[in-house]
């Protein structure tokens, strides 16, 4: 039998090479992306880029922002709107691997949005040009009234309410400008894309920034939440927002104080932030419920003999005490039966469970039955067995 493993292998290679583009995904090795590109990388709008990618070792690939089921070489013009970052998910009998390329669209006026009363307000906050080579640089140029002081990260630091200053960052940077007055805060942010640095570091994903611009609100007035986040296959936020875009600005009336949970995921685990926004004389409801859950697999990805245990666990926190139900469901369809666990107070409380088997992986997630209903972020894991 040993003696036809060489011959099968070579059968394989033969019908790979007799057919253009074809892959064969060998079991237990994680797919590859070769390349995963836009050209041009900036467009003006109403014009079109091309992405072109190459993968090997894979069984499927797809691509985000709507485009779906792709092969695992090929080409497709996209025509963005605005500004845009596509992500390439390659699977195969070892695992899932991403990779993301951006297409900057020039020339896109924003809508603005409305700016409380008695606020600072950011006229403008732009790069020019928005993408620069490493070791070049790019100005930033921003124009804010109302405002005390004002400020820009990144380690630009404060400026005054009206300038411009010149950056060279060493990889593609997000600068956000926040202005402030004895009312609160507003943020605004402008994207340099650094051409030809590498890409992000493969690893769980990074939470740039979650923001909620006034942090403190009056009764039936609203807020604007910001986010930014780099490396992540998909991002929710809590308190029935859902999925998010990976950058976003959201405007929010929540009727009572409010902590919002923004959650980041990829296939090497996930980040989460917090934000909390106050509704001036209406505190949290004395009501009992959950107020976030939060999932985690134990490691994130195992090589080596199988069957292999994953160790699960869940963070549920509340605002005072009572008793939660609460379910464990896996990527395979399966739950485990409900579960009841008592808290004495409000504060957070943690709850585990195990899966062992053998494939490629999966996720699991806790499922929130009472007194309220919520579903934590999936806690992905990668498994390779041999």
């Amino acid at each position: 039998m040993k003696k036809l493993i060489p011959v099968l292998v070579l059968a394989l290679l033969f019908v790979a090479g007799c057919y253009p583009g074809a892959s064969i995904s060998l079991p237990g090795l994680s797919p590859v992306i070769n390349s995963f590109n836009a050209s041009p990388a900036s467009i003006s709008a109403g014009e079109s880029a091309t992405l072109s990618w190459t993968i090997s070792g894979a069984a499927t690939a797809s691509i985000d922002q709507g485009i779906g089921s792709v092969a695992l070489t090929g080409s497709r013009v996209v025509s963005p709107t605005a500004t845009t970052v596509y992500t390439l998910t390659a699977s195969g009998s070892g695992g899932s691997v991403t990779a993301t390329t951006q297409v900057v669209v020039t020339g896109v006026t924003p809508i603005p949005a409305p700016v409380p009363t008695g606020y600072p307000v950011i006229n403008s906050f732009v790069a020019n040009p928005p993408i620069i080579s490493l070791g070049y640089s790019s100005t930033l140029s921003w124009n804010v009234t109302n405002a005390t002081s004002v400020s820009i990260n990144q380690g630009v630091g404060p400026v005054s309410s009206s300038g411009s200053t010149l950056v060279s960052p060493p990889t593609t940077l997000t600068y956000m400008l926040t202005a402030t007055n004895a009312n609160g805060s507003i943020t605004s942010t402008a994207l340099v894309q650094v051409s030809g640095t590498p890409p992000i570091p493969v690893g769980p994903p990074i939470v740039d920034y979650f923001t909620a611009s006034p942090p403190t609100i009056s009764s039936g007035g609203s807020t604007f939440l910001r986010w930014s986040v780099s490396n992540a296959t998909s991002v929710s936020i809590d308190n029935g927002i859902g999925p998010v875009d990976s950058h976003g600005t959201l405007l929010v009336s929540p009727p009572y104080s409010t902590v919002y949970t923004l959650t980041a995921l990829n296939s090497y685990g996930y980040q989460y932030q917090t934000v909390s926004v106050e509704v001036a004389g209406f505190p949290p409801p004395t009501t009992f419920y959950v107020t976030s859950v939060i999932a985690s697999a134990s490691p994130p990805s195992f090589s080596g003999p199988c069957p292999y245990q994953f160790n699960f666990s869940a963070t549920i926190t509340t605002n005072g005490p009572g008793t939660v139900t609460y379910q464990w469901e896996r990527s395979d369809g399966t739950a485990d039966p409900p579960q009841s666990i008592s808290l004495v107070s409000a504060g957070s409380v943690v709850v585990t469970t195990y899966w062992v088997l053998g494939g490629t992986g999966g996720w699991e997630r806790v499922r929130i039955l009472s007194p309220n209903s919520v579903v934590s972020n999936e806690a992905f894991f990668v498994l390779n067995c041999f």
